[in-house]
């Protein structure tokens, strides 16, 4: 014997008892065409009993699941809802803050406003009570003068006034928080 036929001989030895490749029962059925299942199952009186209660079992395992994936989105959903009801109740308080701050800038700003608008009509009614005061009878020349000069005087200063209230609003204004005005709101005007 050569060495080529005792290896020949000790491989095949060696696959004794050896299963190279097992086809899946689904392969087997595929290749026969399916015609083995029938003759299998009147063979067999457990098998289709066995199927049904195989795919009953399947189906049950199956409402299972689905029970659970329903309660997992319906606890999803329940967070999801806290979620924007906690964003919700978070962006009102911030917005009723936000109105809140601004309301109090529009009050300091409206109350400097009134308060120059009534600081300025005092100068005028001065300066007007100064022109009528000028034009009473009974005063000598020297107190018209007087009365005509004061009046000049407090006309004079209203440029002064007004340069301190713009500056006044510029400072109020600057102060004043940014707001963005929405392009909707000039349509209408």
């Amino acid at each position: 014997m050569n060495y080529s036929e005792k290896k020949t001989q000790e491989n095949q030895h060696a696959f004794v008892g050896k299963i190279d490749k097992v086809d899946a029962v689904k392969v087997f059925h595929e290749t026969t065409g399916d015609h083995w299942i029938p003759i299998l199952n009147t063979f067999n009186p457990l098998g289709m009993m066995a199927d049904a209660y195989a795919k009953t079992l399947a189906y049950k395992i199956e409402t299972k699941r689905l029970d659970v994936e329903l309660v997992r989105v319906r606890e999803q959903a329940t967070i999801v809802h806290h979620l924007i009801d906690a964003s919700l109740d978070l962006k009102i308080t911030e917005l009723e803050h936000r109105r809140m701050a601004l309301s109090g800038f529009y009050h300091t700003v409206n109350a400097e406003l009134e308060w120059l608008h009534i600081e300025r009509a005092l100068v005028l009614e001065m300066a007007k009570a100064a022109q009528q005061k000028a034009f009473t009878e009974g005063l000598s020349l020297a107190e018209r003068l007087l009365y005509q000069e004061m009046c000049i005087v407090i006309i004079s200063q209203l440029p002064i006034f007004g340069d301190k209230a713009n500056e006044s609003l510029q400072k109020l204004v600057q102060a004043l928080p940014p707001v963005t005005l929405s392009s909707k709101l000039w349509e209408g005007l």
